[in-house]
């Protein structure tokens, strides 16, 4: 009996090392999908995925159609969305979106715009929008509600990344509208833009195979303690 006790207990553990998922590649549908519990890269969690209503006469690109690459850690947290569209003359594509990412004490925010090809009048751009400590209003953009908000902004071929300095604060509210404008007279493909972080260490938290090691040593050694005498296994 307690022997089953204990492994009820191991794996409880295990249940709650893995209550937050451990981010993968996957569509920006899927990460919408993830709703408030998101996903984690090392001790972040990015959460709430949202999409956003866009520009007037623009059509939004389909959540589907945006791949979300995570990667780095605890120190690094990193996201990288890619689309494969274009955009031809007098029609413009976007993406706007907003999420949550939070854990450590962030420093830094930056993004970077690359991958993209345009002829004419054509542009890609990217412009994030950034709320520290809080979250935004309806529209993902203005009520700030948060202790300082901003934004970056990135153009293919004028500014590719933009950067800015966070005072050691530990969540973040962002909103990402990433456009295909095809002009009058020309085109707009693709692209990949990124959302980069910087934060500082904090206590390291076990990952899920600690927590299991750790459960099993527990249980063997109640079993051991408790296991009939006079008998061997």
């Amino acid at each position: 009996m307690k022997i089953g006790f204990l492994a009820i207990a191991c794996l409880g553990l295990v249940r709650m090392a893995s209550a937050t998922p451990i981010c993968s590649t996957g569509t920006l549908a899927a990460y919408v999908a993830l709703g408030s519990t998101g996903c984690s890269i090392g001790t972040a969690t990015v959460a709430s995925f949202a999409t956003l209503s866009g520009t007037t006469g623009a059509t939004a690109i389909d959540t589907n159609a945006v791949t979300v690459t995570p990667s780095g850690g605890t120190t690094d947290p990193e996201l990288t969305f890619s689309v494969s569209l274009t955009a031809t003359d007098s029609t413009m594509l976007e993406s706007i979106f907003t999420y949550m990412i939070s854990g450590p004490a962030f420093t830094s925010d930056m993004i970077t715009l690359s991958g993209s090809a345009e002829d004419g009048n054509g542009d890609v751009s990217d412009i994030q929008n950034y709320c520290v400590d809080g979250s935004f209003g309806p529209d993902g953009v203005t009520g700030c509600n948060g202790s300082t908000s901003g934004t970056l902004l990135t153009l293919d071929g004028i500014q590719n990344t933009d950067f800015t300095s966070i005072s050691s604060l530990s969540s973040l509210s962002i909103t990402d509208d990433f456009v295909l404008d095809g002009g009058g007279l020309g085109t707009a493909s693709g692209g990949t833009f990124d959302d980069q972080y910087a934060a500082t260490s904090t206590s390291p938290v076990p990952e899920p195979g600690a927590f299991l090691l750790t459960a099993t040593g527990l249980a063997l050694s109640g079993f051991r303690k408790f296991r009939p005498p006079g008998r061997n296994f």
